[in-house]
């Protein structure tokens, strides 16, 4: 295989940045989206009738929901606690289809395995 200059393998170094700062914004607007339009909801009398969620009430659903998240945000990766909160979610595998499996190989070494 031919060696890559420098300055190419820098050109691609930065190009896996921009990617991942387009990736984490991209993610980060979508998060604060789903969040606003879930207080709208939950603040609407059309929706919720005499019983819309104030300040107080959305704080706790926020703050309350903010720590489900973290908790079981492991599901979506490969760490070592991943498929124990894969379990504890109902259905993951079907609602999740284009993430890795969690497979077990040769001395029960976990991996991703392929869909």
């Amino acid at each position: 295989m031919a060696k890559q200059s420098g300055l190419l393998k820098r050109q691609k170094e930065e190009q896996k940045k921009r990617e991942r700062v387009l990736q984490d914004a991209t993610r980060q607007t979508f998060v604060q989206y789903m969040t606003d339009t879930l207080l709208f909801t939950l603040n609407d009398p059309e929706v919720m009738g005499k019983d819309v969620f104030g300040y107080a009430r959305l704080k706790k659903v926020l703050d309350a929901w903010g720590a489900k998240y973290d908790l079981y945000f492991d599901a979506l990766t490969l760490k070592d606690e991943a498929d124990y909160f894969r379990q504890k979610m109902d259905d993951f595998e079907e609602r999740y289809q284009w993430l890795p499996l969690i497979t077990y190989g040769e001395a029960g070494k976990k991996g991703g395995g392929k869909r």
